[in-house]
């Protein structure tokens, strides 16, 4: 019976706050239920795009290490034979013989061609090829040329004369006799 007065006791309005209430108190809990999911996968999302940028900073630093050596320089001689202005013009007063040297030597050394041709070593090397092909063009000044010679006429008759003639001599020595007699002399 108590609790039939009890119901009794409250009023419709207050029965209607009362309702209210407990709808608020399951509104509040779903609502709240959603702000920390929201809340769960906002911070999800954020920790997932940090690590992205993180792996996408560390993809980017071995690509550059990969593309260019680890030098300071802003134009390292590439690896796959393409070379730049800078090592071209760096290049144009090297003779083409020691071109290849001088690239050897920035590959060897990770340096950019023109670094690596006011290296000291360089300078030595390309000083000394200089040196050598200049002592090679002086001692060679006069191209020796092999002459036919042909043996004079007056030559082949005394040859013939004296019996020192050589069996490819005899035919010019018998014309130079017949060219003799026909002359009267």
């Amino acid at each position: 019976m108590e609790n039939e007065l009890d119901e009794q006791d409250i009023t419709p309005e207050e029965e209607q706050d009362l309702n209210l209430e407990e709808e608020s108190d399951d509104t509040t809990d779903e609502a709240d239920e959603r702000a920390r999911k929201a809340e769960e996968v906002a911070n999800n999302q954020k920790i997932r795009a940090e690590k992205a940028e993180s792996e996408l900073k560390a993809l980017k630093a071995k690509q550059t290490e990969t593309v260019t050596p680890t030098t300071t320089e802003e134009n390292p001689t590439p690896t796959n034979g393409v070379m730049g202005l800078k090592d071209i013009r760096a290049l144009q007063d090297v003779p083409d013989e020691d071109v290849d040297e001088v690239i050897e030597y920035a590959k060897f050394k990770g340096v950019p061609v023109a670094e690596a041709k006011t290296d000291p070593v360089v300078q030595n090397i390309l000083s000394t090829r200089k040196e050598e092909r200049a002592s090679a063009e002086a001692a060679n000044t006069k191209q020796t040329r092999r002459t036919n010679s042909k043996t004079s006429e007056e030559a082949l008759l005394n040859a013939h004369a004296t019996g020192n003639l050589k069996e490819e001599d005899m035919e010019a020595a018998a014309r130079a006799r017949i060219k003799q007699k026909m002359n009267g002399t």
